[in-house]
């Protein structure tokens, strides 16, 4: 187990250092989306670094894959987001339901009975908000964006939803006994693999649809505006005058 927490720990430092080489070619307006994807990388990597030592003293190693995981997808929820042209306010809410349906799933691991299924059930719903949120509100965003983006943002899309099934399905295999915590632990450090090395891959080869993201729709962590600035821009216009 922790040869397997180990070697994955390098893959992903190595995929990280990798795409922060890969950022620094950009042109200077795509690099914070470059930044995002050597920071998902990199920290799941450093997750599973600690994850070792922790191993080896018999702790709980849970937690800190969780708050791996809890990096990962604030990096690419403000990316997709971005590329969609989502704005804050639905950005915002795919992360709060991601990150909500990860840590309730972290809870339920540690209660049982009706409580542990109501959990359960709750990771579910949220599955499915997410999905929805995807392929509902998000598809309409992206009606205004060039085509460049919006293929973008179609692949980042379908490798989501393709890493969330992957991660219930195992986790589901799991559960119910068909494979143990060493077959469950290598089928979700791959399932993380093809999100995390997937999603850098997509973003340093797409160049142009950044560019064009990077012009009206920066990163939220370097637009710290009011959120009001997401209502009409004509409102805002007359307020200045």
């Amino acid at each position: 187990m922790t040869y397997i927490l180990a070697g994955s720990g390098a893959l992903f430092v190595t995929g990280a250092l990798l795409f922060l080489l890969g950022t620094f070619r950009l042109p200077a307006a795509c690099r914070p989306y470059g930044y995002a994807a050597t920071v998902a990388c990199g920290g799941m990597g450093v997750a599973y670094l600690i994850m070792v030592p922790v191993e080896l003293a018999g702790m709980e190693t849970d937690f800190t894959r969780f708050a791996g995981y809890s990096v990962v997808w604030i990096a690419i929820c403000f990316v997709v987001g971005a590329v969609a042209n989502a704005g804050r306010r639905l950005t915002l809410a795919l992360l709060g339901v991601v990150l909500a349906r990860l840590w309730i799933t972290y809870a339920s691991w540690s209660v049982d009975g009706a409580v542990g299924l109501f959990l359960t059930l709750s990771t579910f719903a949220a599955l499915f908000v997410g999905v929805y949120l995807l392929f509902g509100p998000f598809m309409r965003a992206i009606e205004t964006i060039s085509g460049e983006r919006a293929l973008l943002y179609s692949k980042l899309r379908n490798l989501v939803v393709l890493a969330w099934v992957g991660l219930v399905v195992a986790g589901l295999l799991n559960g119910v006994g068909i494979t143990d915590d060493f077959v469950g632990l290598f089928l979700g450090i791959y399932v993380e693999a093809i999100l995390l090395l997937g999603f850098g891959g997509i973003l340093i080869r797409s160049v142009d649809a950044l560019e064009d993201t990077a012009e009206t729709d920066p990163l939220l962590p370097f637009d710290i505006g009011p959120l009001e600035s997401d209502s009409d821009p004509d409102a805002d216009i007359s307020a200045a005058d």
